[in-house]
């Protein structure tokens, strides 16, 4: 199958399993659809072949300020601990989730709204921080696609430090999405970012002929899915 059709039928497959409340097992399995989109080479193969890049719209958050009351408070909390022992990581933000990010549209004031190509998309922040780490697009789809049973769950540890650190918080009860798994819930959030990036590529495919439609009841079209 040549990669023009791949692509968008791997697009049709994505946008079928997020119909009717997807359970955490659909979402696991987009991660292992979006995968060969998002961290791998088709995405750009299918948008050499029809001339059209795709542009993910997302959220910029406006950077986290800490009233100054609050940072001489932590200042000195932080001096007292590292007084007596000075080998614990300093640590502001223990734990923090913003939704929102990939919808596309500012939520709270100081938003900005930007769009980014696959690479600079995989690198955006999620909305979820732990110990002062921002976890990006990629690691949730890391941990989504290649632990958690996406495409692998060998209960090996992730070869991404950032989604081997998630992981073994999820292991230890971490928190939850929407009563999902969060970084399954959070694929939710990426497919449907993804999806809207692509409808104008796929759109073209379809156009120049690149994409036949396939023997079956689900065929591409540029109707919303959400």
């Amino acid at each position: 199958m040549k990669v023009e059709q791949l692509f968008v039928e791997t697009l049709i497959d994505i946008a079928q399993k997020l119909r009717n409340n997807p359970s955490e097992y659909d979402l696991l399995k987009v991660a292992g659809l979006l995968r060969p989109i998002l961290l791998e080479n088709m995405l750009d193969r299918a948008s050499a072949a029809a001339s059209v890049d795709a542009r993910f719209r997302v959220v910029k958050p406006a950077p986290v300020s800490i009233p100054p009351e609050l940072q001489r408070q932590m200042d000195a909390a932080w001096a007292t601990v590292h007084a007596t022992r000075p080998e614990v990581k300093r640590v502001d933000v223990a734990l923090s989730m913003r939704q929102g990010l990939l919808r596309g549209e500012p939520w709270e004031p100081g938003d900005e709204v930007v769009e980014l190509s696959r690479l600079d998309f995989l690198e955006h922040p999620i909305g979820f921080i732990l110990n002062d780490v921002e976890y990006s697009v990629k690691n949730m789809l890391k941990v989504a696609a290649n632990s958690l049973g996406g495409i692998h769950n060998d209960g090996k540890p992730n070869r991404d430090k950032r989604a081997e650190e998630l992981r073994q918080y999820m292991e230890q009860g971490g928190a939850t999405w929407c009563g999902r798994s969060m970084p399954a819930g959070m694929v939710f959030d990426i497919a449907c970012c993804t999806l809207r990036a692509c409808e104008p590529l796929a759109d073209e495919l379809n156009r120049l002929g690149l994409y036949v439609h396939a023997t079956s009841e689900w065929v591409w079209s540029a109707e919303p899915v959400l």
